[in-house]
């Protein structure tokens, strides 16, 4: 009993090459848009690690009492900035391990221009280091 001829399928082997081709190309854009954002710095949701300001602000003042202490240590700080780009909240995310200093860096960072990001005027937490470093001659006047 001879068998009945299989239905002729209208792909052609050119046509099914094609279809994967089609599948594929957008996959390896993705993968490679994803491997270039993994060199970026991990934070959380809405977050940016880019804190520069869109001009000078002055320093954080080194309270005279640490300097006679010797205080030293870096703040880590967590800026909510507004689409203006001025801070509207600030808080200690990493301690320096001083009080004084850790105010004084809060304080400061109260009073900065940051230049506004991203362009569609949404508020950014940004992490701010401040740094309190007491020189040789400091050190060695105690």
């Amino acid at each position: 009993m001879a068998r009945p001829a299989a239905p002729r399928s209208s792909l052609t082997p050119a046509s099914v090459r094609l279809r994967p081709a089609r599948l594929v190309l957008p996959l390896l854009a993705a993968l490679f848009v994803a491997a270039c954002a993994s060199n970026a710095p991990v934070v959380g949701p809405g977050e940016t690690a880019d804190w520069k300001p869109a001009t000078p602000n002055l320093p954080a003042p080194y309270p005279s009492e640490s300097k006679m202490n010797n205080e030293q240590g870096t703040v880590l700080l967590r800026v909510l900035t507004g689409a203006d780009g001025r801070p509207t909240r600030v808080e200690v995310q990493k301690s320096s391990g001083f009080v004084r200093l850790d105010q004084a860096a809060v304080e400061a960072v109260r009073r900065w221009q940051f230049k506004p990001l991203p362009q569609d005027g949404t508020v950014t937490w940004r992490e701010v280091p401040i740094s309190f470093r007491l020189g040789a001659v400091n050190a060695e006047m105690k």
